[in-house]
């Protein structure tokens, strides 16, 4: 019987290599692929000019297995970075990261696997699959400081039913003691944070309006008393529960309460439970498995209690949740939630299985 064949993602950095030998060691017949996402700023894209790719093969070569470079930048266009300009256009903060996830990494690049012969596709992800009735669930990984559950809530079962994650139950110092076991060069590397975007510098909203047009304007710092305090010159900049930088002297700290897309106006108030919610509605919800409380198929109408998060690394908190119509619901939590902010994502899960999410709309 033939080893099942496993396609891993290899950015480049330690975990995906880590993920690639562990799966070496389990008997799996691997293969590596290092996507290209982002479209060239100016010369036409050269992967032996492209450190990232030089840093995968390089490990890839170590283990033995076989490369590819994808270069998906057509469909990152599209898929994350349109959507993002389409985010910030409408006075929402945009998270390329979900998006990625979604509709590249396990969407774009799990098809670009099977069609070289995967059976799974693996990354280096801090996450735990696995199979609760007969459906393969995604779970928090061990390392708490790591988990990156968040991130891939979207990700639909069909999916997941592909995905391999054998850094899961491993935390951050473990790998990298592995990889420097192994004589990995990247052993000691720092981590990457966006660095999808690291081409484009500090700031690659310049990027976006130069390829999709303008999204922004400038306005006014206003106060609900209808009192102007200064301008802005574009209110992509700003984000709803942001208090730095705001040039506003109220006396005490004030924070963006709301952006008005029409105007331009950033309202600002010092009022910090004007910037927080307990009933939170989200939309393009993707729900996994089935209802916990009723065990089948989720349906408008239904609700359940679980713990949701409105950010990334936030302490979850207990809410209940109504599926709506349109791909919509409504999540009702026991405590008010600072800054939900339009755009971002709400996650929910029952323990450290992740039931699903959606993104954020007031």
């Amino acid at each position: 019987m033939s080893k099942a064949r496993v396609a891993v993602g290899m950015s480049g950095g330690v975990d995906s290599s880590v993920a690639a030998l562990l799966l070496l060691e389990q008997g799996y017949d691997v293969f590596g692929v290092t996507l290209r996402v982002l479209p060239p700023l100016s010369s036409p894209y050269d992967p032996e000019k492209d450190e990232s790719v030089l840093r995968a093969r390089a490990v890839a070569k170590k283990l033995g297995i076989e490369h590819y470079v994808a270069v998906c930048d057509d469909a990152f266009t599209e898929r994350v970075l349109k959507r993002c300009h389409d985010d910030f256009a409408g006075a929402r903060t945009p998270n390329p990261c979900c998006y990625c996830n979604r509709y590249i990494k396990f969407g774009w690049m799990l098809d670009f696997a099977l069609e070289h012969g995967a059976d799974f596709l693996s990354t280096g992800h801090y996450v735990n699959v696995k199979e609760v009735g007969g459906v393969r669930r995604l779970f928090k990984g061990r390392d708490a400081a790591k988990d990156q559950s968040y991130f891939l809530f979207g990700v639909p079962d069909s999916a997941m039913a592909r995905v391999m994650t054998p850094l899961g139950d491993m935390e951050k110092p473990e790998v990298r003691a592995m990889a420097a076991k192994h004589g990995f060069e990247n052993a000691s590397a720092s981590d990457s944070q966006d660095i999808c975007f690291d081409i484009y510098g500090d700031d690659y909203t310049n990027f976006l309006q130069e390829r999709f047009g303008a999204m922004t304007r400038p306005g006014n710092f206003v106060t609900a008393d209808g009192k102007i305090w200064n301008r802005h010159e574009g209110y992509h900049r700003y984000t709803v529960g942001q208090r730095k930088g705001l040039g506003v002297a109220l006396g005490v700290p004030a924070f963006v309460q709301s952006v008005n897309p029409e105007t331009g106006d950033i309202l600002v108030t010092a009022d910090k439970s004007a910037v927080s919610a307990s009933d939170v509605r989200i939309q393009n919800c993707e729900w996994h498995g089935v209802n916990p409380a009723t065990g089948r198929d989720y349906a408008v109408g239904d609700t359940f209690e679980c713990e949701g998060m409105v950010r990334y690394r936030q302490r979850p908190t207990r809410c209940m949740v109504k599926i709506l119509e349109d791909g919509c619901a409504l999540a009702s939590f026991e405590q008010s939630q600072f800054a939900v902010t339009p755009g971002q994502c709400a996650v929910f899960y029952d323990g450290d299985m992740v039931l699903g999410g959606g993104w954020i709309i007031r």
